[in-house]
């Protein structure tokens, strides 16, 4: 058996043949050899695309994998690598494999603020979170940064437009190979399940067919859907040609091509946890944890299924969220608004929203008792210049509080007839504000002042929750009801919501109540009985 084959990398170091590979495989001592697994995990690091989606099934090897990866370069001198998560608590994992895998390469620095692996041959390893920036502030953290491997674990937690931005930097002028290896594990509600849609089927599972293959994307506008493919460069570059060519000097020719300089070529690669032995050998109770989730999250872990939803159709989008962060103020006209979802002390949050526009200026969150609660409310109104005509709030249950204290505000009643005066069109006027809202965030015609999007909120048992979290966890309430698809428009009732999300959507419920002032439904608000 030869060790060594023919070929060389282009740095002039011999390659070493599968039949030795095979070999240390069946020696079977994976902390003495580092070799990847068969399927998915070999497939991803064999991988030559610009981009690498490695995703799936969990506890398939691909934080590993991640890990892996920066091997390939650790001896240059120039590599520099950064290993990128939403959370800091959440790199223990991957510290741990760096641990087991860079030692012989480097050293690594424990310091809570300098996670990062110098190492011998020059090159450095960083370690990096992202959660508590603002887009502006990512930015900064990368700007004018040469970095030719880039690995996000959980890439369905980074926004597309931070992903997106992460492109300027991987490169690097020393003739490393640039990539971008991200995992990901399957999530309905994500930019990267539009982003991998052609390798995943109808039913929501990645086709075995099509992991490994590559496609060619120009990541024209700011959304997903705004992506030109290609099943090939040149049939990328002829639909982005328009785009392309402005860019494009007869000078570069002596260097690349327009194919090669804007094209970019992506792979989506299929994780098995049947394929990680290494897992499955020494914690074979894994299966059973992960099979003894809910329905929903069973499909997504066990199946890796892509779109299963566990009820109803989601109608905002993780893109469309994305974008309402950082979307221009949408404060056209100036006029300040109050909307609000009242709850008591005990029960769930009172969201009071400050509205210039269709731009949220401000939020107050509260649990009071009922005569605070109103006070609380005559305050804001002052503290935030809204005229009592202004301010809608919830007149079901709890509301009816507020009725004798604000005579000229809206009442805005969840059942009430829609502006149109009959239920064929939508169920109920809750279900018509709520449609309305969703259009809204589909035609980026809502937007929020970013920095109220780090403010923590203890929502139920979760402690310190950001507002960016709370409102991208309560998009998952406004669903339609399937059942009602064929008849008129239903947004699933209260229970529903609280049975998806674990908690009452008292942000995006308090959001809703602002449509009683859109689209021209207040004009229309004598005829409809559910506005007094």
């Amino acid at each position: 058996m030869e060790k060594y084959t023919d070929y060389k990398t282009r740095d002039g170091k011999r390659i070493i043949s599968h039949e030795y590979i095979e070999h240390i495989r069946s020696l079977n001592e994976p902390h003495k050899y580092i070799v990847p697994q068969v399927g998915g995990q070999e497939l991803a690091l064999a991988s030559t695309a610009d981009i690498i989606f490695y995703g799936g099934k969990r506890g398939g090897g691909k934080s590993f994998a991640l890990i892996e990866e920066a091997i390939k370069d650790i001896r240059n001198p120039f590599f520099v690598a950064y290993i990128l998560r939403k959370e800091k608590d959440d790199f223990k994992t991957l510290i741990d494999t760096a641990n087991s895998l860079y030692q012989p390469f480097g050293t690594y620095n424990r310091s809570a603020d300098d996670m990062s692996w110098k190492l011998f041959s020059g090159g450095s390893i960083f370690f990096r979170y992202f959660k508590d920036a603002s887009y502006e502030e990512f930015k900064d953290r990368f700007q004018g940064r040469e970095i030719p491997y880039i690995g996000i674990d959980e890439v369905t937690q980074m926004p597309y437009k931070y992903f997106k931005y992460l492109l300027t930097c991987n490169r690097n002028s020393k003739n490393i190979r640039n990539r971008i290896f991200a995992t990901c594990n399957p999530d309905p509600y994500s930019w990267v399940a539009e982003f991998i849609d052609w390798w995943i089927g109808e039913d929501g599972v990645a086709l075995p067919e099509r992991s490994g293959k590559s496609r060619y994307c120009f990541m024209d506008g700011d959304t997903v859907v705004d992506i030109i493919w290609g099943d090939t460069k040149d049939e990328t570059y002829q639909k982005a040609k328009h785009l392309i060519d402005k860019y494009w000097k007869d000078e570069f020719y002596e260097f690349t091509t327009p194919q090669d300089m804007f094209i970019k070529e992506v792979t989506f690669i299929i994780g098995e946890l049947t394929e990680n032995k290494i897992l499955l050998k020494s914690d074979p109770s894994y299966m059973s944890s992960l099979s003894q989730q809910d329905e929903e999250q069973r499909a997504r872990d066990l199946d890796g299924n892509w779109k299963f939803k566990e009820l109803g159709t989601d109608l905002i989008t993780r893109v469309q969220m994305d974008l309402f962060f950082t979307n221009s103020p949408k404060d056209e006209g100036g006029i300040h608004y109050m909307t609000c979802d009242p709850a008591l002390e005990g029960g769930d949050n009172c969201v009071f929203w400050h509205w210039r526009g269709f731009h949220i200026v401000d939020v107050e969150v509260t649990k009071v008792d009922s005569k605070l609660l109103v006070e609380k409310a005559q305050q804001l109104l002052k503290m935030w210049g809204v005229k009592e005509e202004n301010f809608a709030y919830d007149n079901n249950g709890l509301g009816q509080i507020f009725g004798g204290f604000f005579p000229r505000a809206v009442k805005f009643n969840n059942n009430g007839t829609p502006s149109n005066g009959d239920r064929t069109l939508f169920s109920n006027y809750k279900s018509e504000c709520a449609y309305y809202l969703v259009q809204k965030f589909k035609n980026m015609e809502i937007s929020i002042d970013p920095s109220l999007l780090q403010r923590r909120f203890n929502v139920k048992r979760h402690r310190g929750l950001t507002l960016k979290d709370i409102l991208i966890k309560e998009k998952k309430a406004i669903r339609r009801v399937d059942t009602t698809v064929d008849r008129c428009w239903t947004l699933i009732n209260k229970q529903e919501m609280k049975r998806i999300l674990g908690w009452s959507p008292d942000f995006m419920e308090s959001m809703i109540t602002r449509m009683a002032f859109g689209h021209d439904l207040r004009k229309r608000a004598v005829r409809i009985s559910g506005i007094l």
